[in-house]
């Protein structure tokens, strides 16, 4: 008996263990992704395109692995994911590909050199953002 409760503790804990360990860094690409969107409104205005190119690159490869971060279980801990997205991962995921798309546009846009076009196109990637913690962030 004693056994059995020892293995749940270890058990447990390594479940918890194994969110933290997807939590973590996920936020972290999720202040990566703000950090990138703030740099672009900036270098639309400085003029700095290649800085758009490459900061919506950075968001197009982090949409491409979001889904991978959330693994079934990942939603107990410090984390503001909603119970929905395991729920309705085939929406959650469209939404993390609809987000790629936007950034993979942008870098389209940005090498044209239309600081119009570019303000629009960000205006849409941040629209894809907002559509996803709309449904799946408390």
């Amino acid at each position: 008996m004693k056994f059995l409760s020892v293995l749940r503790i270890v058990f447990f804990g390594f479940s918890i263990s194994a969110n933290a360990d997807v939590i973590s860094p996920r936020k972290a690409g999720f202040k990566t992704n703000a950090a990138s969107m703030k740099a672009i409104a900036s270098a639309i205005g400085g003029g700095d395109y290649q800085t758009v190119i490459n900061q919506a690159k950075t968001i197009s490869n982090w949409a491409q692995k979001i889904p991978g971060y959330f693994p079934e279980g990942s939603g107990v801990g410090d984390t503001k994911a909603r119970a929905e997205i395991w729920t309705n991962f085939k929406d959650f995921t469209a939404l993390a590909m609809a987000n790629e798309t936007a950034a993979n546009r942008l870098v389209t846009t940005a090498k044209s050199g239309n600081p119009g076009a570019m303000m629009a196109g960000l205006k849409n990637l941040g629209g894809s953002c907002k559509a996803c913690h709309r449904s799946y962030k408390d």
